[in-house]
């Protein structure tokens, strides 16, 4: 039984109901994420302003002005993480009827060690025509922006210049504020340490859970396999590699990994919802053919259609408009509205599966039809659901710039406490934890009434097939 089995009989011997206590305990590490976020990690992002009149010379960054360019170097070191934002604009204040916009463009050039012979790598671009007729994919207001993520390199050089887009004719450069948005320091360094600290308890709990799969007398159901599988899973999700990944100055490579290993969890996650969920109702057999086919299919398309999209146009911090990333074409349509569709079915899918378990067996039926770990996984799986949910409708209404780093944590502790919670209910070898918590805080079946259920005092002779979510291999459940 798992390591905190002990702890929970307690908790069952005092009257607490496992199928609440459960749902409610993965609040907390939410509560501890928010604490931590507000007086230790700090804001998400830092904004540095300062303009095209007067040079600036910090240690990470630094201004060099002349009469058309300007200059601004960046170097990440241990100031800078992930990316960086670099704004130019003429602020309202400034602006004036007479004021003639000159055509603007800068670059994005990096480089390892010491600027010579030729090393700089052109990494981004953008162009302003000024008066001139609006460009397919410029921006609409005079002023540039770029999206910079840390690929590795030591220096980073943004050189903006006034005049012609081909650099032929200089011009004067104009009265414009400069804003350079950055993740600081102690905000990633927070980030270590909670990913670190997923990862040693994710870790922990696959040595803990293969190990009592391997030492039990019978053969794992289809349901702890798939907690095995999705506790791999997880690790990506947790992202050990993220240390390495701030440490080095950043590397796209491992990021994309990161980022499709999630993409990955969360299909394993929607697959594993829908065959329990709809185990639920089966009695029959479950051949591939009528029960998993349309799942997979519809997961595989979220899952391709996902990390397309991903692959195509990388990771974009929310509520910036960058000019790089503002063009579509039929192939990104196809794309998003394969993804919204295979969203919207899989969550129409849950709903109606959820909705026609309580129509045709009520909820006192299902009180005493489903087994123990069915009841927990649904009320688990309920609550995590409107925890997310939640997340993203505040993000949605009152987000920010930044407000998906901020809400990254809360989101990984939900997650794992979640999965941690799962663990408890499908560890192999007995549901003694759930079933004991539950006999101690609730009426048996006899006691319950067993007129509404059928049978002698209650109790209800169920079929082979219900006696498991899964698979018809559970023999004590009933």
């Amino acid at each position: 039984r798992p390591p905190w089995a002990r702890p929970s009989e307690a908790m069952a011997s005092m009257g607490c109901n496992y199928l609440y206590m459960a749902p409610a305990m993965m609040v907390i590490p939410l509560f501890i994420i928010s604490v931590i976020n507000t007086f230790v990690a700090g804001p998400p992002l830092e904004t540095l302003v300062f303009d095209s009149m007067n040079a600036v010379a910090l240690d990470y960054m630094s201004t060099k002005v002349e009469e058309s360019r300007v200059s601004v170097s960046v170097t990440p070191s241990s100031s800078v993480s992930h990316y960086f934002v670099f704004t130019c604009y003429v602020p309202e204040s400034w602006k004036s009827a007479s004021d003639k916009h000159v055509p603007l463009s800068a670059v994005v050039k990096a480089w390892d060690g010491d600027k010579a012979e030729g090393t700089e790598t052109l990494l981004a671009h953008a162009s302003h025509t000024g008066d001139g007729p609006v460009q397919a994919g410029a921006p609409k207001e005079y002023g540039l922006q770029l999206l910079q993520p840390l690929d590795g390199y030591e220096h980073y050089e943004i050189d903006v210049t006034a005049g012609g887009l081909d650099g032929s004719k200089a011009a004067k450069f104009p009265k414009m504020e400069f804003r350079l948005t950055y993740v600081p320091p102690r905000f990633t360094q927070t980030q270590i340490f909670v990913r670190l600290f997923f990862c040693a308890v994710t870790l922990l709990l696959i040595i803990g859970y293969c190990l009592a799969m391997a030492r039990s007398e019978s053969p794992p159901d289809p349901g702890q396999a798939w907690i095995a599988a999705i506790l791999l899973l997880l690790l990506a999700v947790n992202d050990p590699l993220y240390a390495y990944r701030v440490a080095t100055l950043g590397n796209d490579t491992l990021e994309s990994a990161a980022t499709v290993g999630q993409i990955v969890f969360s299909a394993a996650m929607f697959l594993f919802w829908l065959i329990m969920a709809d185990g639920m109702q089966r009695s029959g057999a479950k051949t591939c053919l009528n029960f998993y086919l349309l799942k997979v299919l519809i997961v595989g398309a979220y899952t391709a259609s996902a990390c397309a999209l991903f692959l195509m146009h990388g990771r974009i911090p929310d509520r910036l408009e960058v000019s790089s990333f503002s063009g579509t074409d039929s192939v990104t349509t196809s794309l998003v509205v394969t993804l919204i569709v295979c969203l919207s079915a899989i969550c129409a899918w849950l709903g109606f599966l959820v909705l026609r378990a309580i129509y045709h067996l009520g909820w006192k039926n299902m009180e005493y039809i489903y087994t123990d770990r069915e009841k927990s996984f649904v009320g688990m799986t309920l609550v995590f659901i409107l925890l997310w949910v939640c997340g993203l409708v505040y993000r949605a209404l009152h987000g920010q710039r930044g407000s998906w780093l901020m809400l990254q944590l809360p989101f990984l502790a939900l997650s794992n406490s979640y999965l941690v919670l799962l663990v408890n209910a499908f560890w192999p070898g007995s549901e003694t934890t759930i079933s004991a918590s539950i006999a101690a805080s609730g009426p048996t079946v006899d006691e319950a009434g067993g007129s509404e259920l059928g049978g002698v005092g209650g109790a209800q002779k169920l079929p082979k097939d219900r006696q498991g979510l899964l698979s018809g291999e559970d023999e004590d459940d009933d």
